[in-house]
């Protein structure tokens, strides 16, 4: 027979409350943390996710900052099928790209260019132990160098080069992006198959017109990579001539190959494909389909970037004209000898010239959201959880103007580069992206800017420019929209 208690009745129901108040708590929160999952980011709709916040002529980072104001350093977007984390500011910024680089260092390579054009043997969209490989062996090519050429030396004759061509050549900022696009081909093409050519050379301009047409094709706004249904149907006329482009790129490279092979001598290595050639039939060595795909990489990411950089450093000495001024005397005084070509020892002489370039890579962002990352697995980031085959954006441009960072972010100031009369690092300064997978080649890059700047504004004054420089972004990079400018000899002001 039952007998009721009421002690044990209402210790039974306190017991029972306390375990409901439990399980409330606990779903409470299990349904916080499910709120707290994926970082902020505008409402998305089905099927299209964020694709229609993002449409319109504005440039992609420009809208993203925008959405910045709303939703935080940290921004969750969803394009279509696509998973994209944007990461802005400096502090985010750095701990995607170097305090957890091993969560972020991948590449998405379930992009629908990058998985059914196979560009995953080269540098740029490799992934892991492939990618180690890859860059161990390329990184002798473009720092410090193969042969009896050496890498200043390549640069400095195209430098000289651009200064003829100027000489008898008149027009506006696409004539100058033109020249420079020619010269920064010509140095990859010595640091690759060792020698250079002429610019008006047929092989040398059929050469970079098919590299062109590749750096037109690079991105993400391929539809099939938004709707992956749509993968189903057959090849688009976009993707057969992209394979139409790679297979007369891998042919000339295949051919520069076999030709190399005629006259290879293992004692003298002066090129990448000698130091391919050196390697071959090795265990575990670089295959001739790597070297296509790192070939590639050189010029898609390594000839417009920096031919546009160019473009931007002359746009600046013609809308400020007294650091312009201030540069040439700088150089003048290193290289009195007219016929003098100017190296890394004399621009070192004199901080305010790196400085002066690093001021307008800071403000230009020539690659504002650099080449996307990814995660592979699940990761957590800040109070996040970031879900697999996840793209990840590190928005540069907002460190190069953050606030916490630089004095007046939005003033043109090469000063600031300079303490004690030296050049000043400064750690938000990532025009080449940090941690491991910057750019490999950014010590090459640099150098090309400085000794180009230098010789032109050593034999030219750059004048009748604009104002103020409009920014637009026609293909995969950010640059100046054409402007008008007037170079004229040094030599005729004296």
């Amino acid at each position: 027979m039952l007998v009721y208690d009421p002690d044990i009745f209402t210790t039974t129901i306190q017991v029972l409350v306390c375990l409901a108040v439990i399980v409330i708590v606990a779903i409470a929160m299990s349904n916080k943390d499910n709120k707290k999952t994926l970082p902020p980011g505008p409402r998305r709709y089905p099927v299209l996710g964020n694709l229609s916040q993002l449409k319109g002529d504005e440039m992609f980072y420009v809208k993203l900052n925008e959405m910045r104001k709303t939703h935080g350093d940290v921004l969750y977007l969803q394009l279509g099928a696509v998973k994209m984390l944007v990461v802005f500011g400096h502090d985010k910024v750095k701990k995607v790209l170097q305090d957890q680089k091993d969560n972020f260092k991948y590449r998405p390579i379930w992009l629908v260019e990058i998985k059914t054009l196979d560009l995953t043997k080269g540098i740029v969209w490799s992934n892991g132990l492939q990618n180690d490989k890859i860059r161990t062996f390329a990184l002798p090519a473009v720092f410090p160098g193969l042969g009896p050429v050496t890498l200043t030396q390549r640069v400095q004759i195209e430098a000289e080069m651009v200064v003829k061509a100027l000489l008898t050549e008149k027009g506006d900022s696409s004539t100058l992006k033109k020249i420079f696009y020619n010269a920064i081909c010509n140095i990859n093409c010595g640091l690759i198959f060792g020698s250079r050519y002429e610019y008006a050379d047929t092989e040398f301009q059929e050469f970079i017109g098919l590299m062109d047409q590749l750096l037109q094709r690079q991105g993400i706004k391929n539809p099939l990579n938004f709707f992956p249904v749509l993968q189903k149907l057959p090849d688009s006329k976009k993707t057969k001539e992209s394979r139409c482009v790679i297979s007369k790129v891998s042919e000339f490279i295949h051919t520069k190959i076999q030709t190399a092979r005629e006259t290879f001598n293992k004692e003298n290595i002066t090129s990448l494909v000698d130091l391919y050639l050196a390697q071959e039939g090795e265990e575990n060595c670089v295959t001739e389909e790597n070297i296509c795909h790192i070939v590639r990489d050189f010029f898609v990411a390594g000839t417009e970037n920096v031919a546009i950089g160019l473009v931007w450093l002359i746009g600046y000495m013609v809308t400020h004209t007294d650091v312009q001024e201030k540069c040439r005397q700088y150089i003048l005084q290193q290289t009195t000898e007219d016929n003098k070509t100017i190296s890394m020892e004399d621009i070192e002489k004199v901080p305010y010239i790196e400085a002066t370039v690093q001021e307008v890579l800071r403000l230009a962002n020539i690659a504002p959201l650099s080449v996307p990352h990814a995660v592979h697995e699940e990761v957590e980031f800040e109070e996040f959880l970031i879900p697999k085959d996840t793209m990840v954006l590190t928005h540069l441009q907002s460190v190069h103007v953050d606030p916490t960072c630089w004095e007046d972010p939005d003033t043109f100031n090469p000063d600031r580069f300079i303490k004690d009369d030296k050049l000043d690092k400064k750690e938000a300064y990532m025009p080449y992206s940090i941690g491991s997978r910057y750019c490999l080649a950014a010590k090459l890059a640099q150098m090309e800017l400085l000794i180009t700047l230098s010789t032109l504004l050593k034999h030219f004054k750059f004048t009748d420019g604009p104002q103020t420089l409009i920014y637009t972004q026609p293909g995969a990079f950010v640059e100046p929209k054409t402007f008008c400018v007037k170079w004229t000899p040094v030599e005729s002001d004296k």
